[in-house]
């Protein structure tokens, strides 16, 4: 995605985003292709936040002041573990 300028992961959670199903291993092939699943299927991937079950969020945008401004207001303090 040749538009995106910054990833940024987080030990956080939004609401209302695409997650994995799977609680995947840090590092795992299995985590890194469940997660570009999931950004492919995002409207916008250059602008996308993906939920890594009972981890955190992985944020896709131009900067990291963007991404930043951009979840600061829905971003919830504590990833809700199920």
């Amino acid at each position: 995605h040749p538009d995106v300028g910054a990833i940024l992961h987080v030990h956080a959670w939004m609401e209302d985003i695409q997650a994995t199903d799977v609680n995947y291993p840090c590092g795992t092939h299995e985590l890194a292709t469940a997660v570009a699943d999931l950004l492919a299927r995002e409207p916008d991937p250059a602008h996308a936040v993906i939920g890594l079950r009972n981890h955190g969020i992985t944020v896709t945008g131009e900067s990291l002041f963007e991404i930043l401004d951009r979840i600061e207001p829905r971003v919830l303090r504590q990833v809700p573990m199920t």
